[in-house]
């Protein structure tokens, strides 16, 4: 099923939001589903019925042709605009149709693979603040030097005067790619892990051996476990 996706400029004004799982409004979770270069919202949609739960919902945006942005992710940032924000402007609006039904930031999951991981982690960087859990799949933050890239914004501590949680406050953010991707070097990966750990994320590095590129069945099953961990019922979803 697919519906409009409004609030949205630029290159991806006429994005569309496929849906799947169970039915928005008598969901508890918010899978938000980014595709890769030449993808589409559908296949991933197919694809996620692997970490299915019941009471969780898909909401999957789809690029124009298939295609985020044009250039490469390493390449500057400047060269990737305006497609880069109006990708990351998709995101945000997947994330308020989730919360026009109840679904709140703390029980959404980002989901991005290759490209998709990339406008994830961009959105992250961009507009942090608590979700329930992202997964960068064989991706990393785009821009050229990420060592000179941070997570905007802050997040002040409490009368307490407990210590600053960080603009992510400790949102579980993972990132599993492979020592030898043949498109993003793991160099790139580490790098944006350390972005996200600077923001204030609880970061979770998975490197596997070989050259595997998308999503691979130890993905699939960590993304099913975060879903389970915040649905009602569980105890995780409250002692994270």
């Amino acid at each position: 099923m697919s519906r409009s996706l409004p609030g949205v400029e630029g290159p991806h004004a006429d994005a569309t939001l496929v849906t799947g799982g169970a039915p928005a409004a008598a969901a508890e979770v918010a899978v938000v589903l980014v595709h890769g270069r030449g993808g589409t919202p559908e296949g991933l949609v197919r694809l996620a019925d692997e970490f299915y739960r019941p009471g969780t919902t898909f909401l999957a945006p789809g690029a124009v042709r298939s295609n985020w942005y044009p250039a490469g992710h390493d390449a500057p940032v400047a060269a990737n605009e305006p497609a880069l924000t109006s990708a990351v402007d998709c995101v945000a609006a997947a994330c308020r149709v989730a919360g026009e039904v109840g679904i709140g930031r703390d029980r959404v999951v980002l989901v991005g693979v290759s490209q998709g991981g990339s406008v994830v982690s961009e959105f992250l960087r961009r507009r942090p603040r608590r979700y329930g859990g992202a997964f960068v799949v064989s991706a990393a933050l785009p821009g050229e030097d990420l060592a000179h890239r941070a997570v905007a914004g802050g997040a002040d501590g409490d009368d307490e005067g407990e210590p600053d949680p960080g603009p992510l406050a400790g949102t579980p953010v993972a990132l599993d790619s492979s020592a030898g991707d043949p498109y993003v070097p793991v160099e790139r990966v580490r790098a944006t892990a350390d972005v996200f750990r600077r923001g204030g994320a609880g970061v979770d590095l998975r490197i596997d051996e070989g050259d595997g590129h998308g999503l691979s069945d130890a993905t699939t099953a960590r993304i099913a476990d975060r879903i389970a961990a915040l649905l009602p019922g569980d105890a995780d979803a409250t002692s994270e």
